[in-house]
């Protein structure tokens, strides 16, 4: 194909000097005769050529289409969470279907890549991947929620709140009590750090603040059931904007 095209623009460059140089001689009349030929391959048939060859032409391109792009564990998640019924959530707890599927569907990714933890050539292990990708994803204007969902929707079912501080957070998913799959503990111990990180921006969602004397003495504001669910409302909303909720009887 790129051959082809070269061919084509070569002949179409051609074509157009051997046009040009008959409208010269036929302008200049028969004092043309006497002057030496121009080159018919001049620079800017060569350019042409190039031009074709290289910015239509390249051999890097891949035909393939994006939507056979092989999906990776992430967007697969994503898919799931963005993609799930709008409107099957109890009043005032908007969210909790879609964060439900989707951690659950993370649970599932994580525990077999921890039982099978194969690394790519980045070190990096199937989970590794799909993090990285669920973080990068979420940074991006307007970007997934899947992973902030899943993690709130973790400590409202598995967190016994209010949780006063990070440290307390983290201990309590190392004692938490979990069946004897491999990774099972492990994945708690992932979305316990996940609101960790968060607790300090997750607890003052629902007007709650901490006084001058508390922020200089490092105290936190506890983390309760309410400020979960105010996160969780404002996932869905950012997950279902712009789409049609059924109409209720």
């Amino acid at each position: 194909m790129r051959y082809l095209l070269f061919v084509l623009s070569l002949l179409a460059a051609l074509t157009t000097q051997l046009v040009s140089t008959c409208l010269a001689a036929w302008s200049d009349g028969a004092g043309t005769q006497d002057a030496s030929p121009p080159s018919i391959v001049t620079p800017s048939i060569w350019a042409s050529a190039c031009f074709w060859i290289f910015g239509c032409a390249n051999p890097t391109t891949s035909n393939t289409p994006p939507e056979s792009r092989q999906k990776t564990a992430a967007d697969r998640v994503e898919e799931l969470y963005s993609g799930f019924a709008v409107g099957t959530d109890a009043q005032g707890n908007e969210g909790y279907n879609a964060a439900q599927a989707a951690e659950q569907q993370l649970l599932v990714d994580f525990v077999s890549s921890f039982q099978n933890p194969q690394k790519n050539a980045a070190n990096l292990t199937a989970w590794d991947q799909e993090q990285d990708q669920l973080l990068n994803d979420a940074l991006k204007y307007a970007g997934s929620k899947a992973l902030d969902a899943a993690a709130t929707y973790w400590g409202e079912t598995h967190l016994n709140l209010p949780v006063i501080s990070p440290e307390e957070l983290i201990a309590l998913a190392n004692t938490m009590q979990v069946s004897d799959q491999a990774g099972e503990r492990e994945f708690d111990q992932y979305m316990a750090n996940y609101l960790a990180i968060r607790f300090d921006t997750l607890n003052r969602l629902t007007g709650q603040y901490q006084t001058a004397i508390s922020d200089i003495d490092g105290l936190h504001i506890p983390l309760d059931l309410a400020d979960l669910q105010t996160e969780l409302c404002i996932d869905e909303f950012a997950r279902t904007i712009g789409k049609s909720k059924p109409i209720k009887p």
